[in-house]
């Protein structure tokens, strides 16, 4: 029986973001191979290559828990207050728990900054996180219109994130940059929201001939 058969793929995980969080508290995350982490961990490199975990899968799985951290605040939202001020403290929450291990996450995204690919996948997560916090305050996510909240919101993040690289331990400059942002962001997501109707406008116009045509009698001539 081997390895990756007797431990789930769950608590390789687990094991492994533990190892990056006190790893990265010491060096920068790109100087963390799979190799030291496994080491860390106590784990046989083997055992992530049968279970497909590579040094992605950790980053991934890193922010996917400060997404359930975010995410887990929902129960604390004061339902009568508005979006905006809700949105605050569900993205509080994910600033919170990444103050928690501070000097792992100042490497991680600090590395990423400087990373072509994982800027990327960072900028994909970002997205992710921006679609869960709106879903969060019960903003839909899914429709023409609240992409552009998404994509917004995740630009918003990527700005706060550097903000929080240089912030003090109380976080003060974080939350005050989040609430100007969010403020500044209405009057952002009502523009894209307008040119939402304008382009679904458009479309329309478009379609609209394409179909009375399909829908003609044929010409008599012949």
């Amino acid at each position: 029986m081997t390895y990756a058969n007797t431990h789930s793929n769950a608590s390789i995980l687990t094991a492994l973001g533990e190892a990056a969080l006190a790893l990265c508290a010491e060096k920068s995350w790109a100087d963390v191979s799979l190799v030291s982490l496994c080491k860390e961990a106590g784990l046989k490199l083997a055992a992530c290559a049968e279970a497909g975990i590579t040094r992605f899968t950790i980053a991934e799985y890193l922010d996917q828990r400060l997404d359930h951290a975010m995410l887990t605040a929902i129960s604390d939202l004061d339902a009568d207050a508005p979006s905006r001020d809700q949105l605050f403290d569900v993205l509080m929450a994910r600033f919170d728990t990444m103050a928690d291990n501070r000097a792992a996450w100042v490497s991680i995204l600090a590395a990423d900054l400087a990373e072509p690919a994982a800027a990327l996948a960072r900028a994909a997560r970002r997205l992710r996180t921006a679609g869960l916090a709106l879903e969060a305050v019960g903003i839909s996510s899914t429709s023409l219109k609240s992409s552009a909240r998404v994509v917004g919101l995740a630009r918003r993040l990527r700005k706060i994130e550097t903000l929080w690289l240089k912030d003090d331990a109380d976080l003060s400059k974080t939350m005050a940059g989040l609430d100007q942002t969010l403020r500044e962001s209405e009057e952002w997501l009502a523009r894209g929201e307008k040119l939402a109707d304008i382009l679904k406008s458009a479309s329309h116009r478009f379609t609209r001939p394409k179909a009375a045509a399909a829908h003609s009698p044929e010409d008599p001539q012949g």
